[in-house]
């Protein structure tokens, strides 16, 4: 998605499409590095994928003097702003052990003596926040485990990669003033999720 002629007031959607090696890529850093004068934040699929279009770029210009390259991570911290430190994977699973060991639970009460169910409900959770899904819209023991979770990570002043994100889209949509128009290009992606989706939107 790109418009290098976009200005607040005047924000749009492109696509490119087309088949394989039909030199979409190029064409997408072509309008980058046009639109580097505008500070374009351009997203790749992954951390590697930074230095690797960085060095492409820098072989169609010899400077680059305007403009950032990172994931949809770096893009929804840098929107998020001053936002609770992110718990690591470690953090995570111990916070969500301790939720599952304090839970009254009805229907999953016997699966979650085994050890597998807390990372089982990590991933599920992960899976609803990704897509945007608030506690209240799940049934039964999810929606309590998903809520206590929420609110466990509220006591300890951490947020999660899933609420992060969740947070630069509010911020976007709330705030006018929380993105000045840069452009936006985005490559590589064969599926978004609700959240990036939401971001994209939003800008």
């Amino acid at each position: 998605p790109s418009d290098p002629g976009s200005r607040m007031g005047r924000l749009g959607l492109s696509l490119l499409v087309g088949p394989a090696n039909a030199g979409k890529v190029a064409l997408l850093l072509e309008r980058f590095l046009a639109a580097s004068g505008s500070e374009p934040f351009l997203i790749v699929p992954n951390r590697s994928d930074v230095d690797r279009v960085e060095r492409d770029l820098l072989r169609r210009e010899p400077a680059l003097l305007g403009g950032s390259i990172g994931t949809f991570d770096d893009l929804f911290r840098l929107v998020a702003g001053d936002a609770p430190r992110v718990l690591s994977e470690a953090e995570r699973a111990l916070v969500l052990r301790r939720v599952v060991g304090d839970a009254k639970l009805n229907g999953l009460g016997r699966s979650a003596r085994f050890t597998g169910f807390a990372d089982e409900l990590a991933r599920t959770l992960a899976q609803l926040e990704a897509g945007l899904v608030e506690p209240g819209r799940l049934p039964g023991d999810l929606a309590s485990l998903h809520a206590s979770y929420r609110s466990e990570l509220e006591r300890l002043g951490l947020c999660d990669r899933e609420l992060l994100r969740r947070r630069a889209v509010d911020r976007l949509a709330s705030e006018f003033q929380s993105w000045n128009g840069e452009p936006v290009f985005a490559y590589g992606f064969e599926d978004l999720t609700g959240a990036e989706w939401s971001l994209l939107r939003a800008l």
